[in-house]
């Protein structure tokens, strides 16, 4: 049906429907911008990759530990869950403008995110771990509406849904990968899973740190003028 009902919009200026303009496209955006653009990638992935493999290990040890299913684990996966969605929503309803602003606002979030990983890594109270997963969920979810926001803000109309697509499947590697990656850690021990996972968020604070500096102001000179020269 995208085929033949979904009509590509002409323009004189360049064959914008052309796989090779595409593939120009991305390779000029990446070389530009590479460096804060696919850390911002990587940091989606991480986020999503500790989201999803927790709530993975919650779920497993609710089950396989305590007892607890049907409803009633639903209700208590579906707090951290909420927690993140409540701090997505206001994180993106207060968001200005500030790309700086935005930076430290991503920081603030892995950071929380990271330390609370860290906590559960000397322990295995319930409570506890449902606790620091409620402040991953808020950290993650104040991370992620900024994340997109530095996207929509420091790269042009002309490229913004491509790159919007490959941080979009950057963030689902993450979502795959989590359960079957934490499922084999579990296997080891409680510390080699939490260190490991508190690791790579540190290693999602230090990217944020050092390596997202969008550019200040969006670039004039159209994308489509650059491939076309």
């Amino acid at each position: 049906m995208i085929q033949f009902l979904v009509q590509t919009p002409k323009n004189n200026e360049v064959d914008t429907s052309s796989f090779s303009f595409f593939l120009k496209k991305i390779k000029r955006t990446l070389k530009e911008e590479g460096r804060w653009l696919i850390s911002i990638f990587i940091v989606g992935a991480i986020c999503f990759y500790i989201l999803f493999g927790m709530l993975f290990f919650l779920s497993s040890i609710l089950e396989d530990k305590y007892g607890i299913d049907g409803i009633i684990k639903g209700l208590i996966l579906a707090i951290p869950l909420g927690a993140l969605c409540l701090s997505s929503f206001i994180t993106g309803k207060k968001l200005g403008d500030d790309k700086n602003a935005i930076k430290w606002i991503i920081f603030s979030g892995i950071f929380a995110a990271t330390v609370a990983v860290f906590g559960i890594c000397y322990t295995e109270n319930l409570y506890i771990f449902i606790a620091a997963l409620v402040i991953c969920g808020i950290g993650i979810g104040v991370a992620l509406p900024s994340l997109d926001a530095l996207i929509t803000n420091g790269t042009e109309k002309d490229e913004r849904g491509t790159i919007t697509s490959i941080y979009s499947s950057a963030r689902f590697i993450g979502v795959a990968i989590g359960p079957p990656v934490f499922a084999i850690l579990m296997k080891l021990s409680h510390d080699i899973l939490f260190f490991s996972v508190a690791g790579i968020s540190a290693v999602a604070t230090v990217l944020v740190l050092f390596f997202i500096k969008p550019p200040k102001l969006v670039r004039t000179d159209s994308l489509f003028q650059k491939v076309k020269r």
